[in-house]
């Protein structure tokens, strides 16, 4: 009936299947031709997770929480320029003032993202607070795509750690991914007291990475948070003041990342090996943006090694 309607009005039955075809065809050449973006990933480290369930409700009903390895977790929350900032403290067992690091999560990430991570350090003997950028989380204000005011938010939060009672202001360290490691970059330059960073997946070059990105989300984000004015990428971009370092670092990065392509990691190389000055690199040539974890594992090792000199790991000789 539907056939005899059409043809009534003078297209025929063969036409119509034709121009379906048509259609059909156009649309499946326009969605194949569509770059699907990929979401960020839920946890960067992929940390086996030590974390008992629920901990994140007791944390917010009881303040503390002490984990299998006596190593305590608490709910940091602080204030900065009347924001508030979602923050959490890790503490190892036992007394005494340990080595401490900052924790930076990246876009759409926040500090809960970086319990297991922290949880691990802790059982290490490495005090630690992970801190949510504004803008994401239940810190307030505006994301500036790690600007000024994301930065000073950041050094806020590495100020109170390192005035606890159990921080050792000697052994402090800074650890990032993505925007976090972006973060970590610039925040080394600043701070005349970071014995050792770890960089994952950072972007170090906000120009270059604004250019070579292939995902319009990306780009539009780095538009609208920072206008991409020359300054705005001159704040941003830590490998233009990579003289100023220093501390030794770490940079991990995937080399088929697309959020943030390997160039950025391969840029701050060649830098700082122009620079002379000490860094370790490690490509993982078929890891996208997220790692795994390996990138665990080789911030441990690494802290330990800077900030523990003299301690052996529990499964060596």
């Amino acid at each position: 009936m539907i056939l005899d309607q059409v043809e009534s009005i003078g297209i025929t039955s063969k036409t119509l299947v034709r121009t379906c075809l048509v259609f059909a065809c156009a649309t499946v050449i326009a969605l194949c031709a569509t770059r699907v973006e990929p979401a960020p990933p839920s946890n960067p480290t992929n940390q086996q997770s030590q974390i008992p369930g629920g901990i994140l409700e007791r944390i917010e009903k009881q303040g503390c929480v002490v984990l299998e390895s006596k190593a305590t977790v608490c709910k940091y929350d602080y204030r900065f320029d009347g924001k508030a900032v979602e923050a959490i403290s890790f503490r190892p067992p036992g007394d005494g003032r340990f080595p401490a690091v900052l924790l930076i999560p990246g876009y759409q990430r926040t500090a809960q993202d970086l319990l297991p991570l922290g949880a691990r350090l802790a059982k290490e003997g490495f005090a630690a607070v992970a801190v949510s950028q504004p803008g994401f989380g239940r810190s307030q204000g505006p994301p500036d795509f790690v600007g000024p005011k994301t930065i000073a938010t950041l050094i806020a939060g590495y100020q109170k750690l390192r005035l606890e009672s159990f921080a050792d202001p000697a052994r402090m360290a800074i650890y990032g991914y993505s925007r976090g490691g972006m973060a970590a970059s610039l925040l080394v330059l600043q701070l005349d007291d970071v014995k050792a960073a770890v960089f994952g997946a950072g972007i170090y070059d906000l120009k270059k990475a604004y250019d070579e990105s292939t995902l319009p989300r990306v780009r539009q984000n780095m538009l609208d948070e920072t206008g991409m004015t020359k300054e705005a990428i001159k704040e941003r971009s830590s490998i233009l003041r990579m003289e100023q370092l220093k501390c030794p670092v770490l940079i991990l990065h995937g080399g088929k990342d697309v959020n943030v392509p390997v160039s950025q990691a391969l840029t701050l190389r060649d830098r700082l090996t122009e620079l002379h000055k000490e860094f370790e690199i490690k490509i993982f040539p078929d890891r996208e943006h997220s790692i795994g974890p390996e990138s665990g594992d080789l911030t441990v090792d690494f802290f330990r090694r800077k900030l523990m000199p003299t301690t052996t790991p529990a499964n060596q000789p």
